[in-house]
């Protein structure tokens, strides 16, 4: 890829806009802990103060807008306690050029290659580079510099508490990695019956498999849902590609190709009603057709061999999905008669 291009796909790629889900609670949470800091240390009459801190408590609100496994008060704590490092080492060396130079320097180099770890370390790196740039402007000296970096620190502590005390879509984060995870495979599962050998993207069981990795205190709160559907997630992939491969599955035309094709619409039903209870913690609301697929027609089972054991370990890998949720099952539609008739076993 030349310069040009390079250039023309970031400008825009920054320039695009990103749909995403408005959080105008979390918005408000922030600003009330920049005005907290803010508030108080302009009460006490000090300008250069209150602008330490609510850099502080603005660095801290704004990385709990990105998206993250670690625990928001933990990501608060952490980019503060940055900021007032970085912000008191700018103290110390502002009033020697060559070394503020250099600090600078070294700064924004471990800044830029915190971009490498992940966007949150990053964005946190970089913040501790623009207001070390603000800060040490303020004229003060050692002990100042301390009580600017114990704000600071103060302003990220603020932030903290109050995402303790008003928690906002707790568990949020991993609820929607595991979500997309079970959404991406609903979307292979429809791609199957069309294109048997299509392929699978796997950075959404990545990412669901990361927002798993949780400390045993975690472990102990975490939500029922969080538990078990991310493994069952990764045993459906397999199931659903042997289901659709017409080399050891179904011939690629006939009766049970047509079967196979609706069993991989029923699965992808399946898998994005499971996936729409994760994400909002609601009951699983399954189509009356899907369900009716699932079990065998009325003229007995279609399906054999291979394909037929396929069959099976989808259907009970789907039902064990949607009991994982531990939510209510409800039907989006009442069953017609024909739907309520087709059959009362599982296919085969």
């Amino acid at each position: 890829m030349t310069w040009s291009r390079a250039l023309k796909e970031t400008a825009r790629s920054g320039l695009a806009i990103e749909k995403a889900k408005l959080t105008p609670v979390i918005a408000v949470r922030g600003a009330a802990g920049v005005a907290i800091v803010l508030g108080l240390c302009l009460w006490r009459g000090d300008p250069a103060l209150a602008v330490s801190s609510a850099f502080g408590a603005f660095a801290s609100g704004l990385v709990t807008f990105q998206r993250s496994m670690r625990p928001r008060p933990v990501l608060a704590l952490a980019v503060a306690a940055a900021l007032a490092v970085s912000t008191f080492l700018g103290y110390l060396v502002a009033a020697h050029l060559p070394a503020f130079v250099l600090l600078i320097a070294g700064w924004t180099l471990l800044a830029g290659m915190a971009w490498a770890v992940g966007p949150v370390s990053g964005l946190a790196g970089t913040l501790t580079v623009a207001i070390m740039l603000v800060t040490v402007t303020l004229p003060t000296s050692v002990l100042g510099a301390l009580q600017h970096a114990a704000l600071i620190f103060c302003g990220g502590l603020v932030q903290a508490a109050l995402i303790v005390v008003f928690p906002v879509r707790p568990w949020g984060v991993q609820r929607d990695a595991l979500a997309d995870a079970l959404a991406a495979e609903a979307d292979y599962a429809r791609r199957l019956r069309y294109d048997p050998v299509a392929p699978f993207d796997p950075a959404p069981l990545m990412d669901a498999r990361l927002a798993s990795a949780v400390t045993a205190r975690q472990a102990r709160r975490r939500p029922v849902q969080l538990h078990g559907p991310r493994g069952l997630a990764e045993r459906v992939r397999p199931v659903l590609a042997s289901l659709a491969d017409p080399v050891v599955g179904a011939p690629t035309q006939g009766p049970e190709r047509d079967r196979v094709r609706d069993l991989l619409q029923a699965a992808g039903t399946v898998l994005d009603a499971v996936a729409h209870a994760v994400r909002h913690a609601g009951p699983v609301r399954l189509a009356p057709e899907a369900m009716a697929t699932l079990e065998v027609p009325a003229s007995g089972p279609m399906l054999h061999g291979a394909a037929r054991r396929s069959a099976y370990r989808l259907i009970s890998l789907l039902a064990d999905a949607v009991e994982l949720t531990d939510e209510p099952v409800r039907a989006t539609r009442p069953a017609t008669g024909a739907e309520r008739g087709q059959g009362g076993r599982e296919e085969g």
